[in-house]
């Protein structure tokens, strides 16, 4: 192909191109009530016109060597960054999917070639579309940029100073939308920079600060296991770049235990609950030296006796100050929470797994002498709750275990007191336990 041909073929891409985005929106979103029915003819066009479009692609790519004519590189990677978010209400459904399939192949096929050149010419575009004071209008822009970065930035991926202070940017505004997606995809947004950019630029630009500020606030309004899981995801990456913590003072770490307790009682759903307790246990072991030893533990089979005894010399070793401030309120919370137990065997099963979890990191490692006062109200309204559960769920063999297994944990921990005398106030538990595993194990 002659280079006027190559020419031409750019110019008419450069238009086809800006032809399929999306269209600016007539209204901020906050003041428009989207729905997918509205994108009805965008959608037909896609469905006729991508699959030429696909193929224009590919011929640039072959023509051009893949290398060159940046400006429209970053054009095509915007509109397929476009295509490929979601989810979104602009979502493309071809049905068999071939679609959005090959507008992910051509995206990673592209992005072999990113490079530092080629994020500037994409940040220059971005940066048009997504001020503070349009950005409400830039609907495929906004969504585009999201998935942009999570396709850009994998594996030891490192954003640019630029780059950096501006998805920050991007990130604040759009969790100041009205709509629930927007606080997510700010989020999503975040979760990338604190994984991916310099960590001597967080640190002097202070962005892990700004972004836990934010996020603690918005972990409030988050409903949806998916978001819930994003936010306290995210969170936690901030952890780790808080140069200054420590277990012995009051930290980020119980900022985070104050909202999440707050957060799994007033949920009125099980599945909350379930997601919000690993955030709790996850806090619980932080500050420890063996973290990825802890983490293994839990991930066995706890019904095994085995395995729970092998969990129970792993959390024995927990040495955090933090667990001491929060005991009380979490086995509170405990208590609360096991009402919810009665919901369904399922779920009793899944909610008293995280619990026993939960137990074993926060409150087993604690020594009796600091927590007895505690316990005598704990174990009679908790074990009355484990009963009381497998009466409703009919001696259902999963719940039975996990009922048995609990009970042992008690057990374990008023035989391994350091103290040379146990408290009078937990003497009558002990046999009372040893009597109620044998009832359970008949």
């Amino acid at each position: 192909m002659t280079c006027d041909t190559t020419e031409a073929l750019v110019a008419h891409m450069c238009d086809v191109v800006q032809f399929y985005m999306l269209p600016e929106l007539k209204e901020d979103l906050d003041n428009v009530q989207l729905a997918p029915s509205q994108f009805a003819s965008y959608h037909v066009l896609l469905a006729n016109e991508l699959p030429k479009f696909y193929d224009l692609v590919q011929e640039f790519l072959q023509k051009t060597n893949n290398a060159g004519h940046e400006e429209l590189r970053v054009q095509i990677v915007m509109l397929l960054c476009e295509l490929t978010a979601a989810p979104t209400v602009y979502q493309l459904n071809d049905g068999s999917g071939n679609l959005l399939r090959n507008a992910n192949t051509l995206g990673r096929k592209l992005s072999d070639t990113w490079g530092e050149s080629m994020d500037a010419h994409i940040l220059k575009n971005y940066e048009k579309k997504l001020q503070k004071n349009c950005w409400k209008r830039q609907l495929g822009a906004v969504h585009g940029f999201a998935r942009y970065l999570e396709l850009r930035y994998t594996k030891d991926d490192k954003m640019t100073t630029q780059m950096l202070a501006f998805s920050l940017s991007v990130g604040l505004n759009v969790r100041e939308c009205y709509d629930f997606v927007y606080k997510q995809l700010g989020v999503q947004i975040f979760s990338i920079m604190l994984k991916h950019g310099d960590l001597k630029d967080i640190q002097e630009l202070n962005i892990h600060s700004v972004i836990y500020d934010h996020a603690l606030r918005d972990a409030f309004s988050m409903d949806s296991i998916e978001a819930v899981t994003a936010i306290w995801n995210c969170l936690y990456l901030c952890l780790d770049h808080f140069i200054d913590l420590n277990a012995f003072t009051w930290n980020q770490c119980d900022d985070m235990l104050d909202r999440l307790l707050q957060n799994v009682t007033m949920s009125s759903k099980a599945n909350n609950s379930i997601c919000l307790l690993q955030f709790i246990t996850r806090l619980g072991y932080y500050f420890t030296i063996n973290r990825g030893e802890i983490e293994a533990a839990l991930a066995t089979d706890l019904t095994r006796a085995d395995q729970l005894d092998a969990c129970h010399e792993v959390c024995s070793s927990i040495n955090s100050s933090t667990s001491y401030r929060w005991a009380k309120s979490i086995l509170q919370m405990l208590v609360l929470e096991s009402e919810k137990l009665l919901q369904g065997p399922e779920v009793c099963a899944e909610l008293l797994g995280q619990m026993q979890r939960c137990y074993l990191v926060c409150i087993l490692p604690i020594p009796l002498q600091a927590l007895h006062v505690h316990l005598p109200e704990f174990y009679t309204k908790f074990v009355a709750v484990l009963l009381e559960c497998m009466v409703t769920h009919k001696m259902a063999p999963t719940v039975q275990k996990l009922v048995q297994r609990f009970t042992e944990i008690f057990s374990f921990q008023l035989k391994n007191c350091s103290l040379h005398q146990l408290p009078s106030d937990l003497e009558e538990y002990v046999k009372a336990l040893k009597s109620l595993q044998q009832t359970i194990s008949k």
